[in-house]
C-alpha cells in the first residue's frame, strides 16, 4: 500500500471492521439468476457522444452531506434520461452514507450498466456484488493487491475499474498485464490520494502515458473534480474515453439539466 492520507487509510480502517456486516448482508439477500446487461467497457465502445458515468453519493468525507433522504430510484430515471451510459453506486457506508440497498435499487431500475463503488479489500464485497447483478466494480489500485483481487473479479463475473492516482501506479498495471491478465477498463482520479487534492492536470499527465504504453483500446475513465462542459473538453484533450462524475451532479438541483449540461446541450 502506497503511501495515503489519513483520511483513506480512516476508511480503509473502518471497512475491514464493518465488513462482517456485510457477511450478515450477503447471508440474508436472495440469491438469483442475473440478468445480462452490457459493461461499461462494452457501453463506452459503442457510445459516439460524450460517455459521463453519473454516480450516486450521498455523502463524502470532503463535503459532508450532499444529499439526504435520496429517491434512489426517482435520482436513476433523472440520470437515465439525461444520456448517461453508466452508473456508479456508493456503498460504503461510514464514510459516504452509501449502501447495497442503493445500489440493489439502482440496478432494479435501470438497464444501464452499474458500478460498486466501495473501498474493495474482501472477498464477500465480490460476492454481494454478484449476487445483485453489479456489472462493474472498483479497485482502488493503491489500497489493495491487483494480482489477487482483479482474478477474484474475473471469478465472478465482474469487469473491475482499476482506480490510479500517481504516474508510479502504471507498474502496477503493467506486472498485470505480464502475469497474463487483459484489463480494459483504467480509471484515473484527479483526487491526489495522498493529501486530497483535486488537480484535472493529473489526467492529463496519466492518461497519455496510458494509452502510449498499453494502447488505444484500453478504455480510460477520469474520474472526480469535473464541473463543468469545459472540465470535460479538458479531458478529451488529455485522451479521456469517458468522465465519472458524482457531486457537482448530486449537488445540483436539477440533475437531468446538469448532466445535459456536461454533456454540452444547454
Amino acid at each position: 500500500m502506497t503511501s495515503l492520507s489519513n483520511t483513506i487509510m480512516n476508511i480503509v480502517d473502518s471497512r475491514k471492521i464493518s465488513i462482517s456486516k456485510d457477511l450478515k448482508y450477503y447471508n440474508s439477500i436472495k440469491k438469483g439468476p442475473s440478468s445480462k446487461r452490457e459493461t461499461l467497457t462494452e457501453r463506452i465502445r459503442k457510445n459516439e457522444n460524450i460517455s459521463i458515468i453519473s454516480e450516486i453519493k450521498p455523502k463524502s468525507p470532503t463535503l459532508g452531506n450532499i444529499r439526504q433522504n435520496m429517491d434512489v430510484k426517482a435520482i436513476v430515471r433523472q440520470m437515465e434520461s439525461s444520456g448517461v451510459i453508466g452508473l456508479s453506486v456508493l456503498t460504503e457506508p461510514n464514510f459516504f452514507n452509501g449502501s447495497y440497498e442503493n445500489l440493489r435499487t439502482a440496478i432494479k431500475s435501470t438497464n444501464l450498466p452499474c458500478l460498486m463503488k466501495d473501498f474493495i479489500i474482501d472477498e464477500i464485497q465480490l460476492k454481494i456484488a454478484k449476487e445483485i447483478g453489479t456489472t462493474n466494480i472498483l479497485l482502488i489500485n493503491s489500497i489493495i493487491d491487483l494480482s489477487v483481487f482483479y482474478p477474484l473479479c474475473l471469478k465472478y463475473n465482474l469487469e473491475p475499474l482499476i482506480e490510479i492516482h500517481e504516474l508510479s501506479e502504471i507498474e502496477d498495471i503493467r506486472y498485470l498485464i505480464d502475469i497474463g491478465f487483459n484489463p480494459k477498463l483504467i480509471g484515473v482520479n484527479n483526487r491526489n490520494l495522498k493529501n486530497l487534492e483535486i488537480r484535472l492536470q493529473n489526467s492529463l499527465n496519466i492518461i497519455p502515458k496510458l494509452k502510449q504504453e498499453f494502447g488505444y483500446d484500453k478504455i480510460i475513465i477520469s474520474e472526480s473534480g469535473i464541473n463543468t462542459y469545459k472540465d470535460i473538453e479538458f479531458l478529451k484533450s488529455a485522451e479521456a474515453d469517458a468522465f465519472l462524475v458524482g457531486s457537482s451532479i448530486m449537488k445540483s438541483k436539477n440533475i437531468r439539466k446538469k448532466i445535459r449540461q456536461l454533456r454540452g446541450i444547454y
